[in-house]
């Protein structure tokens, strides 16, 4: 990899992870949270959490067609027989664009993996897709194309997509 897209990735990370500490202290308990900010769960077949992950969702931004969530995952997969089995931890900041039920979803976070023989692996996870959540209903929908980046070794993408079945804890206006 060149020095040029090293520097480029550290700073991608860098960025990142100052939004995702930013959206933590902000959405901290300092008060009754708005009902307009939706809790949601939802279950992921492949992904960014790699094969599959269990998430947790909450937005921190409604205003007009544009909704800001941060989610967080959990996910397990097994890697090869020098690094045994990962847990995956999918940290993203998703942006849902739309006034109704079809939006367009895009993301960008962070991976991360501990294996069960000590490694540690980070990837930049991005996401563009669709997503179908009436406002009245609490199941919502989700598919989309999650490529994983690769850049601790050397440069790499995974052509990578995944499907979600969710369900909002407290809904809007509630």
């Amino acid at each position: 990899m060149s020095p040029h897209l090293w520097e480029l990735f550290k700073t991608i990370v860098k960025k990142t992870s100052l939004v995702f500490l930013l959206v933590f202290v902000s959405n901290s308990n300092y008060g009754q949270i708005p009902t307009n900010f939706r809790k949601s769960i939802f279950v992921e077949i492949a992904g960014s959490g790699g094969l599959g992950s269990i998430n947790y969702e909450k937005h921190f931004f409604n205003q007009n067609r544009l909704t800001l969530t941060w989610r967080a995952g959990l996910s397990c997969a097994p890697i090869d027989k020098n690094n045994g089995t990962g847990i995956v931890f999918p940290l993203m900041v998703n942006a849902l664009l739309g006034k109704n039920a079809h939006q367009l979803e895009l993301g960008l976070g962070q991976g991360f993996t501990v294996t069960t023989k000590g490694s540690f692996f980070a990837l930049t996870t991005a996401a563009i897709g669709y997503r179908f959540q009436p406002k009245s209903k609490n199941w919502f929908y989700r598919i989309t194309y999650t490529p994983l980046i690769s850049y601790l070794i050397d440069f790499q993408i995974q052509q990578w997509a995944g499907l979600s079945i969710g369900y909002t804890l407290n809904k809007k206006g509630k």
